[in-house]
């Protein structure tokens, strides 16, 4: 009885928000506590509450946009890159199930409100012990020691488009305190503010002895020049081309993955849908027209509108190299750096004439763009670092806590000038790699101790370039997200540090709940083998077939029974 009624007065002081707003050189505190703060409310973030919530913890989740589910509530579908469910389980296969179920979209980029719709569903069982806070994201956060001991929101919710504020809207700061934190953001904001260490860009071959790793070159582009002025290099590049050199091939690189916006717009207007239209640049760059037109001039098509981007075109949804500064950039470089994504949309859409009209009832308080599709920045050096030996199924890792499967899939990292005066992309990797599902492992969820003591992460985890490109994928963002989630509550049951706790009673209790981590041998089956792509696809030479050396310590035929 005893313990029902702290259990009772530990829940009204949680729902209670302390009833106290401070006010403190004029600004106002709002003070919250609980077991858990999640950061971020993506898929990888939800599921984390949920996992924490069912083994009893009271959650807190903050989110910096105007509603749950990041780029799902965007209108991704799990299913665009999920080969198949057969090493999905627990609350991503419920999530997964349900993906199964929805209706056909109008566009199938636009599956954003059945998602949110899925999320609250599954957050329904457990609402009493979530508090979900939107519209602020994380400004500082306050360590005693190794631990965090409060972190700061700030009220700051999307501006027009979605592009971030460059300052913060309010003084009104909400400060949670809790003994475990999550952060499932895209950008990692909240691990760079305690300190923990991480990386941008893209390693060497010879820093992890990983041969897909560092410089590679992409595309070539010859008959378009480059320069400001027409034949003349004097003149300089245009600005939308890397004035760096290629390198070596394998060295080391700040760059990294491309951005660009997943697009879902109207395929037939009509007067209940007309759709949003998206107008020209207000600021034009006219480096950018110049391209497009030098493009066109020398016979080259751009598949306008794209609803990705389309890797082997000069520039279809994204001018590679743009992402550079977005990682560590302050809000006001961001929001500089989102604008200019938006801008060349509309660069397109108006160099190419096309009426693109975005779809009217998907991200309505975006006024239809979606949220900006973040492959990747930064990466957290944690306690295990994923490489790509650990998706060639080359590696034991100790502690596996669910299991990923997919491409490398590198978009191109930037344009650049070859020393012949050809213009060029620079990163591109595509190929399959995995020759089945492949571990992931505990560590690379965590710091290391000496670090942090109470921090978890879920998107920027720890991995080589090489290793996130395929680890960066919803689904598999879900399955570490309730990898976190449950660890946390553990942490919060031992008063232990998350680096402490019986990793074999984590795994064991993953396994109770369905989470799946040993893959069962039963062989490669075709990477686009999904319900949105129906047949079998032709995936040309697997690595393992042209690269047989790099499979020694497992060759796929042991791997597969």
């Amino acid at each position: 009885m005893y313990r029902l009624l702290i259990s009772f007065f530990v829940f009204i002081s949680f729902w209670q928000n302390d009833l106290l707003a401070q006010k403190q050189e004029g600004v106002f505190l709002t003070t919250y506590k609980a077991d858990v703060c999640v950061y971020g409310a993506t898929g990888s973030g939800i599921i984390a509450a949920i996992a924490a919530a069912r083994a009893g913890k009271s959650v807190i989740v903050i989110e910096p946009c105007h509603e749950i589910g990041g780029l799902l509530k965007s209108g991704f579908r799990m299913q665009q890159d999920t080969p198949f469910g057969d090493h999905l389980g627990s609350l991503t296969k419920v999530f997964y199930t349900k993906d199964l179920m929805q209706p056909k979209p109008r566009h199938k980029q636009g599956a954003g409100h059945y998602n949110v719709k899925s999320l609250y569903e599954m957050i329904e069982p457990y609402k009493e012990r979530i508090k979900i806070i939107k519209d602020h994201r994380v400004s500082d956060v306050k360590m005693s020691g190794k631990k965090i001991v409060a972190a700061t929101f700030e009220y700051a919710p999307l501006g027009k488009y979605g592009v971030p504020l460059a300052a913060r809207a309010s003084d009104n700061l909400t400060i949670v305190t809790s003994d475990v934190y999550i952060d499932s953001s895209y950008e990692g904001d909240l691990m760079a503010k305690t300190g923990v260490s991480y990386r941008i860009g893209k390693e060497g071959v010879s820093e992890y002895n990983e041969s897909m790793a560092g410089v590679t070159l992409g595309k070539k582009f010859p008959g378009v020049d480059p320069y400001k002025i027409e034949g003349d290099p004097s003149s300089g590049l245009l600005s939308c081309i890397s004035p760096e050199p290629l390198g070596e091939i394998g060295s080391e690189s700040k760059y990294f993955m491309s951005y660009n916006f997943k697009l879902a717009w109207e395929n037939e207007f009509s007067e209940e849908h007309p759709g949003i239209f998206v107008h020209p640049p207000e600021s034009k760059n006219h480096d950018v027209y110049e391209l497009l037109r030098r493009y066109e001039k020398a016979g080259y098509k751009t598949t306008w509108p794209h609803e990705n981007q389309n890797r082997n075109e000069l520039m279809t949804g994204a001018i590679p190299g743009l992402q550079l500064n977005y990682p560590d950039g302050t809000w006001s470089k961001r929001a500089e750096i989102y604008q200019a994504y938006i801008d060349h949309v509309r660069t397109l859409t108006d160099f190419y004439g096309v009426d693109l009209r975005l779809l009217d009832d998907s991200n309505e308080d975006t006024d239809g763009w979606p949220l900006l599709y973040m492959r990747g920045g930064r990466r957290m050096l944690g306690e295990y670092i994923m490489k790509q030996q650990d998706i060639q199924l080359q590696t034991s890792p100790p502690d596996p806590i669910g299991l990923g499967y997919y491409k490398v899939d590198i978009y191109p990292n930037r344009l650049l000038v070859l020393e012949d005066g050809t213009l060029a992309s620079e990163g591109n990797r595509y190929t399959l790699v995995s020759p089945g599902p492949y571990q992931i492992d505990y560590g690379s969820l965590i710091p290391k101790q000496s670090e942090c003591e109470n921090l978890l992460v879920t998107l920027c985890m720890s991995a080589s370039h090489i290793a996130y490109s395929t680890i960066r994928m919803e689904v598999t963002y879900m399955i570490m997200g309730e990898a976190a989630g449950v660890a946390a509550a553990m942490a919060v049951d031992s008063k232990t540090p998350v680096q402490k706790i019986d990793r074999k009673a984590l795994i064991k209790s993953l396994k109770n709940y369905g989470q799946l981590t040993e893959w069962d041998g039963q062989g490669y089956r075709f990477y686009r083998t999904s319900v949105l792509s129906k047949g079998k696809y032709d995936e040309g030479k697997k690595r393992w077939e042209k690269y047989p050396e790099e499979y020694r310590n497992s060759p796929p035929e042991i791997l597969w029974k």
